[in-house]
């Protein structure tokens, strides 16, 4: 097992556990503390290595964006509503134990672990996270019963024992061997791709983890019960997950998709936070909000300008039919304007007449060096019509008139487009549908 390492860290979580057993909190508090916010992520990245880490989808969901998980779960009052919890890919237990914090106690430590381990369930495909999670959740009841003037007798194995409902197992399989589940679901699923199965009606090829994680889980529900998730970007705003975006809709009704931005100091991926609610009737429906901002604007630039990624793909498409002028990313400046390109290539297919305004495609959100827009864009004037690379977005107006593409320059270097397109989309390429939805003074 690749993962084994982890096993290092789950012992040193059991001689903490022991030390809380025979009463030791005043001596281990800080260290109870730090193993229950942070720290099992901290290890996991010391302790095994970062390929592994991707390969299993291992990033755990500690921090701050546990904290605010757990604020969107709704506290004590929603825990009442909840009979149980359930995280199929819970890793360390990090999204449990932000459950736990809304579930009340019993009078002592043991009928506290009692309880919570008839409404906590959970599982993972790596046994050292499964001890891990017991192990914290263990603490994390512990850490409830604090002020106790004389600790409570327990045996720690039989306090573990108490959490059965969380064990090794393949999670995406269990949701999809479930029908009519009643509680809450609780997802921070694997984000690398998968191949989807050949019954799959949303996509085909290569599909995000999450994504299929996702569908199967809102599958799972009964009617009325609700779902959580710590999600990859890319599903909310990236214009290839907008049939996922429908197939969920069609069961669950989304009551929030909001962005956080990312994930941790250490894993270089935007998220946002999806909620909703289990639907009795399973229909196709359009994509609509919350899965975005509103418009900037009445007025959009796909009403004045044919907007299209760059027809030409380099390293795939054949040098054959007649020369043309060909305009790359690299051969761009960062604004202003250019005329024909030097470099040439054969190109048989569609090529861009001038003026028109050429955007890169690739668009890392947050701050900017020097205050550079999210989506600039570069005039590119002349007469000979250009081949261009599809890690371009060209935008060429209706009228033909150069004087639309310079008032094009300016919406896209204005800091509100640069903003809204922050809360847009978070993915590091930006999309034609994205591009055609930002606002057009007429």
């Amino acid at each position: 097992m690749r993962t084994a390492e982890y096993g290092v860290y789950t012992d040193r979580l059991r001689v903490l556990a022991s030390d809380v057993v025979r009463g030791s909190w005043g001596r281990v508090e800080q260290d109870v503390h730090h193993a229950l916010n942070g720290q099992a992520a901290q290890q996991l990245r010391s302790l095994v290595p970062l390929q592994v880490r991707r390969d299993e989808g291992a990033f755990f969901t500690g921090g701050p964006v546990r904290a605010k998980f757990a604020s969107l779960l709704g506290g004590p009052e929603a825990s009442a509503t909840a009979d149980r919890y359930w995280d199929p890919s819970c890793g360390a237990g990090d999204l449990l134990i932000a459950a736990s914090e809304g579930l009340p106690t019993a009078p002592t430590l043991a009928g506290t672990v009692r309880l919570w381990g008839g409404r906590l369930r959970g599982c993972d495909l790596h046994q050292p996270f499964v001890d891990a999670a017991r192990l914290r959740l263990f603490l994390a009841a512990a850490a409830r019963h604090q002020g106790e003037v004389q600790p409570q007798s327990i045996d720690l194995e039989s306090g573990l024992r108490a959490f059965r409902g969380i064990g090794v197992g393949d999670g995406l399989a269990e949701l999809r061997n479930t029908a009519g589940y009643r509680g809450h679901l609780l997802l921070n699923p694997p984000y690398g791709n998968t191949f989807a199965d050949d019954d799959c009606d949303w996509s085909s090829g290569a599909v995000s983890q999450a994504a299929v994680f996702v569908l199967a889980g809102a599958q799972a529900l009964k009617v009325g019960q609700q779902l959580h998730g710590v999600l990859p970007d890319v599903l909310r705003s990236g214009s290839r997950y907008e049939p996922w975006r429908s197939r969920i809709e069609s069961v669950l009704k989304v009551d929030r998709a909001e962005l956080y931005g990312q994930f941790d100091p250490h894993t270089d991926i935007d998220v946002f936070f999806l909620g909703g609610t289990r639907k009795r009737k399973s229909r196709p429906v359009a994509t609509v909000a919350p899965w975005w901002p509103a418009p900037i604007g009445a007025s959009t630039i796909e009403e004045a300008f044919e907007v299209r990624v760059g027809p030409v793909v380099d390293n795939r498409d054949p040098h054959t039919g007649p020369s043309a002028p060909f305009l790359t990313a690299r051969d761009l400046p960062t604004a202003g304007s250019r005329g024909i390109p030097g470099r040439t290539r054969q190109f048989a297919g569609r090529l861009v007449a001038p003026p028109f305004v050429a955007i890169r495609r690739t668009s890392r959100p947050g701050a900017r060096a020097g205050g550079e827009a999210r989506a600039a864009g570069v005039l590119v004037t002349g007469v000979e019509p250009i081949a261009v690379d599809n890690h371009l977005i060209t935008a060429s107006p209706l009228s033909g008139d150069e004087s639309d593409c310079k008032r094009l320059l300016e919406v896209l270097e204005s800091s509100t487009v640069s903003d809204w397109l922050d809360q847009r989309i978070r993915c590091r390429h930006l999309t034609v549908g994205v591009i055609r939805s930002l606002p057009w003074p007429h």
